[in-house]
C-alpha cells in the first residue's frame, strides 16, 4: 500500500488522519491532548482497516454527540512554541561553568530487576561511558541482575593500579594533567601509591571529540525533514520547522557538543525533551525521546549518550527533532553539524 496523507476529519474533539499504512486518532481535550495510533499491519485485512478506522469515528461522534464536519480547520501548537520558547530564554537554560570539583567518592551499586545502564546512569549523574569504563562492559546494554558496577560521583574512569605501574605513565596514558588526577584522589606524593589501588581518572576523554557540532544519532544520517516552512504532518497547517527530523528509530542520541543539561522532561508536542546548554550562547534541544538518561545540572561531552530517540508527542512515526539555537535565534543545523 503506497504512503499517504488524507485530509482530515473532525468528530468533535477527535481529529482522523487516514494514511498508507495507519489511522491516527486524536482526542484534543481542554488540558491534555492524546494520540491513538492503528498499523494497517495490525489488521488482517485492508476491509477490516477501514472497517476500524469508521468505527473510530463513529464511536467518537456517538460519545461526544457533535456532528461529523468534513474538513478540520486548523489546529495551532502556538501553546508548545510559546513554552519552549520561554524555556530556552529561560535564565535556567543558560550555560554555567562548572564549580571547582570535590573529592570524587566512588560507590557501590547493585544492579536490581529492571534496572538498565541508562537509569543507573541518570541516578548518579554521570554518562554511560563512565559507568562502561571504570567496569570494563562493552556494551551499553549489558547489564545483569545482581552484578556490582563501581561508579565514581563524577565524569572520568577508575583505574586500578598494577605492580609497577606508575601513576605518571597512567595520567600521560588517558592525556589528563597531573595535578588534576592529585586533586581528585588527594595524592601528595605520587610515589607512595601501593598496587591494586584505585586511582579515578577525571574526565578521561576530551570534551570535544571535533570542532563544531556532532551529528545527534549514532546509526543512518537520514534527514526526513528538513529545517524551513512545511505542511504540518498531523495538523495539516503550514509553519516553520525550526529543526531537523532525523530518522534514528529506538536508537541512542548523544550530544552534539560539550555542555550543562539544563532541561528534561515533557514539551507538549515535542515529547520527552532534553535541552543542553553550551558555551558561546548555544543551545541544542532533543524531542520525541522515549527515554532520557541525564538529568539536569548535569555535564556532558561531546559525544556523550543523553536518550532514546522515540515516537512521544505529537509524532507520526519514531524519530528525533533535533534544533540548535543560538543567543535564542534558532539555526539550521544541517549547515552546523559534522
Amino acid at each position: 500500500m503506497k504512503s499517504f496523507f488524507s485530509k482530515p476529519y473532525n468528530v468533535g474533539r477527535v481529529t482522523v488522519y487516514f494514511l498508507g499504512k495507519e489511522l491516527i486518532a486524536l482526542y484534543r481535550g481542554k488540558r491534555k491532548t492524546r494520540l491513538k495510533k492503528f498499523r494497517y499491519a495490525d489488521f488482517p485485512s485492508r476491509k477490516t482497516f477501514v472497517v476500524a478506522a469508521c468505527a473510530v469515528a463513529l464511536l467518537a461522534a456517538a460519545v461526544l454527540s457533535v456532528p461529523r464536519v468534513r474538513d478540520a480547520q486548523p489546529i495551532r501548537i502556538t501553546d508548545d512554541e510559546a513554552e519552549k520558547a520561554r524555556i530556552l530564554s529561560s535564565s535556567e537554560t543558560e550555560y554555567v561553568e562548572p564549580t571547582d570539583e570535590k573529592r570524587v567518592e566512588i560507590k557501590i551499586h547493585r544492579v536490581k530487576k529492571g534496572e538498565t545502564l541508562s537509569k543507573i546512569a541518570k541516578t548518579y549523574g554521570v554518562s554511560m561511558e563512565t559507568i562502561c569504563g571504570s567496569n570494563n562492559l562493552n556494551s551499553y546494554d549489558l547489564v545483569n541482575v545482581g552484578m556490582t558496577l563501581k561508579i565514581p560521583t563524577r565524569d572520568g574512569i577508575i583505574h586500578t593500579l598494577k605492580s609497577g605501574e606508575q601513576v605518571a605513565r597512567v595520567v600521560q596514558k588517558y592525556r589528563v594533567p597531573l595535578e588534576k588526577v592529585l586533586a581528585a584522589n588527594e595524592i601528595r606524593n605520587v610515589d607512595f601509591y601501593r598496587p591494586n589501588q584505585q586511582l579515578f581518572i577525571p574526565d578521561a576523554k576530551p570534551q570535544n571529540l571535533i570542532r563544531g557540532f556532532l551529528w545527534p544519532t549514532i546509526t543512518k544520517r537520514a534527514v526526513t525533514c528538513g529545517y524551513g516552512w512545511r505542511n504540518h504532518p498531523i495538523f495539516n497547517h503550514r509553519h516553520f520547522h525550526k529543526g531537523l527530523d532525523i530518522y534514528c528509530q529506538y536508537d541512542w542520541v548523544r550530544s552534539t557538543k560539550y555542555g550543562k543539561v539544563t532541561y528534561t522532561g515533557w514539551l507538549g508536542g515535542y515529547g520527552r525533551t532534553v535541552v543542553v546548554s553550551h558555551p558561546g550562547g548555544w543551545k541544542s534541544l532533543y524531542g520525541h525521546l522515549s527515554r532520557i538518561s541525564v538529568r539536569n545540572g548535569q555535564y556532558v561531552k561531546q559525544g556523550q549518550i543523553i536518550g532514546r530517540g522515540g515516537n512521544t508527542g505529537n509524532s507520526t512515526g519514531p524519530h528525533l527533532h533535533f534544533e540548535l539555537i543560538n543567543n535564542g535565534d534558532s539555526k539550521n543545523p544541517y549547515r552546523l553539524l559534522k
